[in-house]
């Protein structure tokens, strides 16, 4: 089985550059030299501590998949950056990080945790998707807890 990490929405980055204000919630953004290594939620990259300016805002990663909103705080570039597009697997430059991966079902019910710090996050992610029950996984930072991305299951283009 393949997965695929999804990044957050170039509209929602967009808007978050236009206005600076949070999408939804209409709390202000604010910029900031980077404190810690993220990663940005638009390119999925992490960020050069002390080097990059990077966005402060509230988003709920649920926005798009979910009735509940959750909102918390997320980072993206402050200058522009393109959207993460690998095309299946987890983000490369994350691995070196460890995660929490909260599997929800398809009515936004948590139905398995599991935290990783050695490298095995893909596989670990699988495993979870063997539980037809678990619809998406969301990847959230292990040490500050906040939303990083949303892990789906790669479907085949071919149908």
């Amino acid at each position: 089985m393949e997965i695929q990490a999804i990044a957050l929405p170039t509209e929602v980055a967009e808007r978050v550059w236009k206005t600076m204000n949070s999408p939804g919630y209409g709390h202000p953004a604010s910029n900031a030299l980077a404190k810690g290594h993220g990663p940005c939620r638009h390119c999925l990259r992490p960020f050069r501590i002390g080097e990059e300016e990077r966005t402060l805002f509230t988003y709920s990663p649920f926005r798009e998949n979910g009735m509940i909103p959750l909102p918390g705080p997320v980072f993206i570039h402050t200058e522009r950056c393109e959207r993460f597009q690998q095309p299946s697997g987890y983000p490369v430059e994350l691995v070196a990080y460890g995660a929490v991966l909260d599997g929800y079902d398809g009515d936004q019910r948590m139905v398995a945790q599991r935290k990783v710090a050695d490298g095995g996050h893909e596989a670990m992610i699988v495993e979870m998707f063997e539980d037809v029950a678990v619809r998406y996984v969301m990847v959230r930072d292990l040490k500050a807890g906040c939303f990083d991305f949303r892990v789906e299951r790669k479907v085949d283009s071919d149908g």
